[in-house]
């Protein structure tokens, strides 16, 4: 059954991509990338790698008001190797973590609960910080005209509720109401065999409990720490637009990225071929070419493959290196 549905993804992510290619001129697609110079590649490059420390920062203070003193150049390395993993593996960009996981463990000594639960908060505000921006965008595209809100209601409601979700979390556990604990525990009373697996969730889930009431002031700081990575993500955007030849307005820029950040909802490895469809689209939508959709998509495609290669060449040094704890 496994087997079958991957054969449908990949069937469904050439087909986007043949689709995409069929309605668009190519040979405009290689003039449109063709005219970026070495020197606003260089400053995307270094752009990204510094949105990609800002993301490991958020986790390397979770772990250091832990306790624990991991070198933020190891964090970097470490966030970039599951968002390989995370990258190429088909689903919503999830795969990589018990990686990160597995370095803090190993690496440094870590306990296991103790590295689920610095990550899981940090996937949190992660969440939390990428479906409020995504209602965020579409709430804007809708009241504007841009994308008609009677038409896509069913998208914004659940955009809304995705959004609704990791908040509801959040506060939940403030207030020491932990949902996945009493699942857990549910579930170690059908099932003898997972007790051990349910007791390693509670245990995480108290400790995120507690780092949510002993320190509100912290997690308020990283929120605003994520909020900085998405305005860092905006510039970028309307950056790689600008050396791409369109210079747009923030409610444009934000068509772009919402239906990007959509786009990489699908069950594909990469959101590959419905990140493509989704810039063509964006693109019409603002009456802008086609083209220009597919460079963007094919832009941040080199670019994240790129970052994705080289967390899974560091993931797989590393792997091979006998460990050493610090």
């Amino acid at each position: 059954m496994k087997k079958s549905w991957k054969v449908v993804f990949w069937l469904l992510a050439l087909a986007l991509i043949g689709y995409t290619l069929s309605i668009v001129p190519l040979d405009d697609v290689g003039d449109t990338l063709g005219s970026l110079k070495p020197i606003q590649i260089a400053l995307l490059v270094l752009l990204n790698a510094a949105i990609i420390s800002l993301f490991a920062l958020r986790w390397w203070v979770l772990l250091r008001t832990q306790g624990y003193r991991v070198p933020f150049r190891a964090a970097i390395r470490y966030r970039l190797v599951a968002f390989g993993v995370s990258y190429f593996t088909p689903g919503p960009q999830f795969g990589g973590e018990p990686l990160q996981v597995y370095f803090l463990h190993h690496n440094h000594a870590i306990p296991t609960t103790d590295a689920v639960a610095s990550l899981s908060l940090d996937k949190l505000l992660e969440l939390l910080s990428n479906f409020t921006f995504l209602a965020f965008g579409v709430i804007m595209i809708t009241s504007r005209g841009l994308l008609n809100f009677a038409e896509n209601i069913f998208l914004s409601v659940v955009v809304l509720a995705l959004a609704t979700l990791p908040w509801l979390y959040l506060m939940g556990l403030t207030q020491n109401i932990k949902p996945f604990s009493k699942l857990a525990r549910g579930s170690a009373r059908k099932f003898p065999k997972s007790v051990r697996f349910a007791t390693a969730v509670q245990h995480s889930e108290t400790q995120m409990s507690d780092f949510c009431r002993r320190h509100p002031v912290k997690i308020m700081g990283l929120m605003l720490l994520s909020g900085v990575v998405w305005a860092a993500l905006v510039f970028e955007y309307w950056l790689m637009l600008y050396f791409l030849g369109t210079q747009l307005n923030l409610w444009h820029t934000l068509v772009f990225i919402t239906a990007a950040r959509l786009a990489f909802l699908a069950p594909l490895p990469g959101g590959l071929g419905s990140l493509e469809i989704s810039q063509v689209l964006a693109a019409q939508t603002l009456g802008l070419s086609t083209s220009l959709g597919v460079s963007i998509g094919l832009l941040i495609r080199l670019r994240d493959i790129s970052f994705g290669l080289l967390g899974l060449l560091w993931g797989g040094i590393r792997m091979g290196m006998p460990i050493r704890h610090s």
